[in-house]
């Protein structure tokens, strides 16, 4: 997946990566210095890191040395590390905005002279657009059939969650993964499900607080 190619709805990209946690052995860089956009808006973020110890003794770099976590937001493709200039190394990720409230992109690492190393990246996630994809989703229609070529049933009711089965109505799906933000819901969504290997998989999950998306999950070559 060509990241910097993805759709974007709500985020303007910047040239310049503009916010930096600098004087450790690492310095890392966000392409924003905080993100404001609606639930279900896609775009892009880039993290650069910039080692500033030239007997770094962290790999080049290992994907198990900068570790990511984040909050109110889902990580839908990634590009592998890239070195775009000696010790400076770059990375992207599509991310989706899907729960409403304040989150966060964070970068980490460990190394044996510094120790613990962390920067984040503010995102506050509000109410959907009356124009926008959660709009279109709570109106009944599917907003991503064009960017996935799936046509999708859509359910809406009451919706609880036994390990990895959603209920909805009269009908039980296994989700592919369960947002944390899920777990302990009590309420009505809309469920859009499509068949994929004679199998009913779940590719959007909305409600007035939440856009979980699967489609990026779900292996979608074998579709008759």
């Amino acid at each position: 997946m060509n990241i910097k190619n993805a759709l974007t709805i709500s985020f303007t990209l910047v040239a310049v990566l503009t916010l930096s946690v600098v004087g450790w052995a690492c310095d890392f860089f966000f392409n924003y210095e905080e993100i404001t956009a609606p639930i279900g808006t896609v775009g892009e973020i880039g993290v650069q890191v910039e080692k500033t110890h030239n007997d770094c003794t962290m790999t080049d770099p290992d994907p198990l040395d900068y570790q990511f976590a984040w909050e109110n937001l889902q990580i839908l493709g990634e590009t592998p590390w890239e070195e775009i200039s000696p010790q400076l190394y770059e990375k992207w990720f599509k991310v989706s905005l899907s729960a409403l409230g304040a989150g966060f992109l964070k970068i980490s690492k460990t190394c044996s002279k510094e120790g613990y190393e962390e920067a984040g990246l503010p995102v506050t996630v509000t109410a959907g657009e009356e124009d926008g994809v959660w709009s279109e989703a709570v109106s009944g229609t599917y907003p991503f059939a064009d960017e996935t070529g799936m046509t999708a049933e859509v359910t809406t009711g009451a919706i609880w969650l036994h390990d990895v089965v959603l209920n909805v109505a009269d009908r039980s799906v296994v989700l592919p993964t369960v947002p944390e933000g899920l777990v302990d819901y009590q309420g009505e969504a809309y469920v859009y499900t499509a068949q994929i290997e004679r199998e009913s998989s779940v590719l959007l999950l909305v409600s007035d607080e939440f856009f979980y998306r699967f489609d990026h999950l779900l292996n979608t070559e074998d579709e008759d």
